[in-house]
């Protein structure tokens, strides 16, 4: 103790000898660390740079990878359509009786199956034509031409390779000049047999190799790029660039070979093509198989521009080691003076990493610390709550009255939040518009209460630069340590508690509830099943029919997601529906249901309509018009047989954005509705401002129906409102006799439920639209 005293009594003292020794040492440090930093640096700037060279290539090659499956799925589907058609003309054919050469070409040559290839040749754009070609190479019907011209193609490699054995049904030729056209054409030809397995003939999909030469030379690769798709034997059938014509094709050929028998090789030096095969550089490259035909796609890349791209990231780090180096030089010469302004800045430093910036309050890090130095603190004994608060519709002000004013009422916020706390608790902002209070020496009920003061004082307006600003906030509460002992652990409970607070309504408090745990875990595993769902394609869709309520008459379906799950069987969409919004799920599956839904409709009878539901989150990525549009165009639907429906929830949180997609779709003639009338919100003034066409009657107003005194006079109500502005209504849940008969002699338009129809498969469907009365 009297050593250390006399230690600090020297140390004070100016020019003092301890304070000359202390700093000599750190200046023989400083000369120390600075040549430890420099030779650091060096090591550093070498090691990344091998990394990076590696890393390049293997980033490279992972993109082609990707890419190449990309295009390969693409390409895939292209070849399925003209297969299916191909497949659905020889099952016609089978059904004619076309069971021998001569029974084929009567039941083949009629202008009927002529009409019928030519509307199939008009959906796909990938198909210049379809040919069903006579056991002896002749031409029985062309898509193009009528009458059938006096073709024979038994010359060709396709009706070789077909009709000599019946061990391939299917083959794709390669590129030759099309006889009629003279445009370069690739060939995919399926066999037709008897029933004894003999050879009748083809039916012939001739594809032109500029589709995909376009299709690939619209992705950009950069200039060194090439994409190609291949036969298993090499053969090229489409690239872009096209192939110089001055390689060497056989050896093109037998590398090709090589390359795809070792498509699933690691190794970078056996995906490298040697100068001379593609053309005089040398490339990346990377195979992907197509899933349900012999062929391949080869995506590369010149190592040149491989090797560029790497120059272009080593030189700054060059730079940058070289200006560290210079500053570690630089700084060990001015070692001693600014040993003191360095510890100032560390301690300024150290101060600016625990404030939050905007509102001047603790940051999540110094809340965090605060919070495990309470909980490790053994003397405290009375225990503490977190309380985790939220901001409500908080996106909403930023939005619509920009970031400064969401600024402004963050730090709104944190004032008036702090007129509440008592001293020694915390207040802090996590992050974006969350904030956290660590209450000392509170309970349930003192945490339950200091939450309620807090949100309504948040939900008293705020102006801010003349605006009126209305707020609100939602809060979850774990209290320690019986919640947690750790900082982390009771963060997390608080934000389950959060979680449950906003479902329940916003605007309210929750405690943390163990269950809530488990709820949590119980949604991450849902959300992981929903995305191996969608991997594995395990959704399909119902249809649910739609009549007319007076006349009876079918009107059309409404489309029905459901989830087939392998262990738990039939997943309700309540169940899933809202994890596969929160995870972003719902975008790609809801671009799936309007692609199936309106494929499916295009085969019933117009005028049956078909209805969609759009959840709030597809409008919110600003694609949803453009899946609309593209399920329109790919299915060949009327837009006048799609109705789209939106909940008042949409309309409400999604706003102006909204009513102008809405207007569009008008424009084009699709369909609106309003799902769950009177549920929701129910703001008449969307009704007034946005292109409704229906509105759909929720169930839970037709259940009491001729059993209680309140569903009628609301139906009737809603009726007269949709009378009055001139749109129709669609009733939900009908399921007895006597419901429908109350609903006709209200004149309501559209009815739905299982009394009247189960949701059935796209079979289902067709069979009930082609039966029932239009």
């Amino acid at each position: 103790m009297m050593e250390a005293t006399a230690r600090s009594t020297d140390a004070a003292k100016p020019g003092g000898t301890f304070a000359s020794v202390r700093t000599w040492d750190a200046a023989r440090w400083a000369v120390g660390l600075g040549g430890a930093f420099i030779i650091t640096v060096l090591v550093a700037t070498i090691v990344l740079t091998v990394f990076l060279r590696d890393r390049a290539l293997g980033d490279r090659h992972r993109e082609l990878e990707n890419l190449a499956l990309t295009l390969a799925e693409q390409t895939d589907r292209a070849f399925q359509g003209a297969e299916q058609i191909q497949r659905s003309l020889i099952e016609r054919l089978n059904v004619l009786g076309a069971t021998d050469p001569e029974k084929l070409a009567r039941a083949a040559s009629t202008y009927e199956i002529h009409e019928i290839l030519a509307q199939r040749v008009h959906a796909l754009p990938q198909i210049d034509a379809i040919t069903i070609i006579g056991t002896k190479g002749k031409l029985l019907n062309f898509s193009r031409y009528w009458p059938i011209p006096d073709v024979n193609v038994s010359d060709r490699d396709y009706f070789s390779a077909l009709s000599t054995g019946a061990s391939e049904t299917q083959f794709v030729s390669a590129p030759v000049n099309n006889r009629g056209t003279g445009t370069p054409t690739i060939y995919l030809a399926h066999r037709f047999s008897a029933p004894d397995g003999s050879f009748l003939g083809l039916v012939l999909a001739a594809m032109r190799r500029s589709y995909f030469e376009n299709f690939y030379g619209g992705i950009d690769l950069g200039p060194g790029g090439f994409i190609a798709l291949c036969r298993q034997d090499g053969v090229v059938l489409a690239s872009y660039p096209p192939v110089a014509d001055n390689i060497n094709h056989s050896a093109q050929r037998a590398l090709m070979r090589h390359l795809f028998s070792t498509e699933n090789s690691s190794g970078l030096q056996e995906r490298l093509i040697p100068p001379g095969l593609v053309d005089r550089q040398e490339r990346l490259a990377a195979f992907q198989s197509l899933a349900h035909f012999p062929l391949s796609i080869m995506v590369s890349d010149t190592s040149e521009d491989v090797s560029r791209s790497l120059r272009t990231q080593i030189l700054p780090i060059l730079v940058a080691s070289g200006l560290i180096c210079l500053a570690i030089t630089v700084a060990v010469i001015m070692a001693v003076r600014q040993l003191r302004a360095q510890q100032e800045f560390a301690q300024n430093a150290y101060r600016s990493a625990r404030q939050d910036e905007l509102t001047a309050l603790p940051n999540r890090l110094h809340f965090l610390e605060q919070l495990d130095a309470l909980l490790s603190d053994e003397m405290d004994t009375h225990g503490f709550a977190l309380l985790f608060l939220d901001l409500d519709y908080f996106k909403s002000v930023n939005d619509t009255l920009g970031h400064a004013i969401g600024d402004d009422l963050l730090r709104a916020v944190a004032r008036r939040m702090e007129d509440y706390l008592a001293p020694g608790d915390m207040l802090a902002r996590i992050g974006g518009d969350e904030f956290g209070i660590l209450q000392r020496g509170g309970g349930a009920t003192e945490a339950l209460s200091l939450a309620g003061q807090i949100i309504s004082a948040i939900r008293e307006p705020f102006t801010l630069n003349h605006h009126r600003v209305i707020a609100g906030g939602s809060i979850g509460i774990a209290l320690a340590p019986q919640d947690a002992r750790l900082g982390v652990e009771l963060l997390k409970n608080a934000d389950l508690a959060l979680y449950r607070a906003k479902n329940d309504g916003r605007g309210l408090s929750r405690l943390f509830e163990r269950q809530m745990e488990h709820a949590a875990v119980a949604r991450r595993t849902l959300e992981l099943d929903l995305d191996e769902a969608w991997r594995q394609q395990q959704f399909f869709l119902c249809y649910q029919p739609i009549f007319a309520c007076q006349s009876g008459a079918l009107a059309g379906f409404e489309a029905l997601l459901r989830w087939r799950h392998p262990s738990r069987g039939i997943v309700a969409p309540t169940t899933f529906i809202p994890a596969a919004e929160d995870t972003g799920l719902i975008v790609p599956i809801g671009a799936w249901v309007l692609e199936q839904a309106c494929l499916t409709a295009a085969t019933w009878p117009a005028p049956l309509t078909v209805s969609v539901n759009l959840s709030p989150i597809q409008f919110r990525t600003g694609e949803v018009e453009a899946q609309v549009n593209g399920a329109l165009r790919r299915s060949g639907l009327a837009p006048r047989r799609l109705e789209l429906e939106l909940t008042e929830t949409t309309l409400l949180q999604e706003g102006a954005s909204v009513r102008e997609i809405l207007q569009n779709f008008r424009t084009r003639g699709i369909l609106i509705a309003i799902d769950d009338f009177g549920t929701g919100y129910s703001s008449l003034g969307y009704l007034r401002t946005l292109p409704i066409d229906r509105i759909k009657i929720d169930r839970a107003f037709v259940n009491g129906l001729g059993q209680d005194t309140h569903s009628l006079p609301i139906i009737r109500a809603m009726q007269g409102l949709a009378d009055a502005i001139s749109v129709s209504t669609t009733v939900e849940g009908v399921e007895r006799a006597e419901q429908l008969e109350i609903l006709r002699a209200e004149r309501c338009t559209y009815v739905q439920g299982y009394f009247l129809g189960h949701p059935g498969t796209a079979e289902d469907a067709l069979r009930m639209a082609k039966e029932a009365k239009v």
